[in-house]
């Protein structure tokens, strides 16, 4: 893995100047973005990147995630957006990552190695049920098609090194070394299955919204009016759109997030890599 502060550096340089060009998209057909996870959390407590994060995540609710690929050829040539229904890899995307194709790096995730470009991540924001049964009934099903597809490529997408994982998820990758139950499904039929699922409730017509594919799945559901119509934060020599309410996002999924710890949860996701080209 490559620790040297100056890398990091230079890979921070690489993905503001493409979060830039999707805001600038965003911002000339009005499309709804927030910053998410770790990148609204840099916002808040570094003005930028949290020095150790290694990617920008942006989300945007459905309808505008899915308008946002009318206007991908006005992006720099160097930019490509990839994702499962665009994608003819091992390792498919749910999700949309934009990529610098003039970049290459290695992924040291799972058991498999990982060769691709510098990327950042743009999630769909979807609705979830108003019912809080059928919040609940909903999320299962959420879970339940999210589990098949790290099933489907457990070598290349599971982070065997992942600290603090909840027992029921050390139970379920045991299980699957064991019995390699689910190894031979398609991905992109899961991802098919669990699109279906997200789809189901519309981001503007429900209370509670959620970043399923993210790293923390049901810890990224909220209520609607935290997001609001955004606010501007200060991010590097910018500004980018986050929650309105963020100090609530934050506490829900990292706690005390104004004191950065070393070995605490926020890091347990990030990525190792390794830059072989910038």
């Amino acid at each position: 893995m490559n620790n040297d502060m100056t890398s990091v550096k230079q890979l921070h340089t690489v993905e503001l100047e493409m979060a830039k060009q999707i805001v600038l998209l965003c911002n000339k057909y009005n499309l709804r973005y927030f910053m998410l996870g770790g990148t609204l959390l840099g916002a808040i407590r570094h003005r930028g990147f949290i020095p150790w994060d290694d990617d920008i995540d942006f989300g945007m609710p459905r309808k505008d995630y899915e308008k946002l690929l009318e206007y991908i050829e006005e992006l720099p040539e160097n930019l490509r957006i990839k994702y499962f229904k665009n994608q003819n890899e091992d390792r498919p995307n749910y999700y949309y990552q934009l990529r610098d194709i003039n970049t290459v790096i290695v992924q040291h995730i799972a058991k498999k190695d990982i060769e691709t470009n510098v990327w950042i991540d743009i999630f769909p924001l979807d609705g979830m049920p108003n019912n809080g049964l059928s919040r609940k009934i909903h999320s299962l099903k959420l879970l339940y098609w999210r589990m098949r597809i790290q099933f489907s490529m457990f070598d290349e997408n599971v982070h065997l090194h992942r600290k603090n994982r909840p027992f029921h998820e050390k139970a379920l990758i045991k299980l699957f070394q064991i019995t390699k139950i689910g190894a031979k499904s398609s991905p992109y039929d899961m991802m098919n299955k669990l699109d279906a699922c997200l789809r189901k409730y519309d981001y503007d017509k429900q209370d509670y919204v959620i970043n399923f594919m993210g790293t923390w799945k049901l810890k990224e559901m909220f209520p609607k009016s935290v997001y609001a119509y955004g606010k501007e934060y200060a991010f590097e020599d910018t500004k980018f759109l986050g929650p309105e309410d963020a100090d609530y996002v934050l506490k829900q999924m990292y706690g005390d997030y104004m004191k950065p710890i070393e070995n605490s949860e926020e890091k347990y996701s990030h990525h190792s890599i390794e830059i072989k080209k910038l």
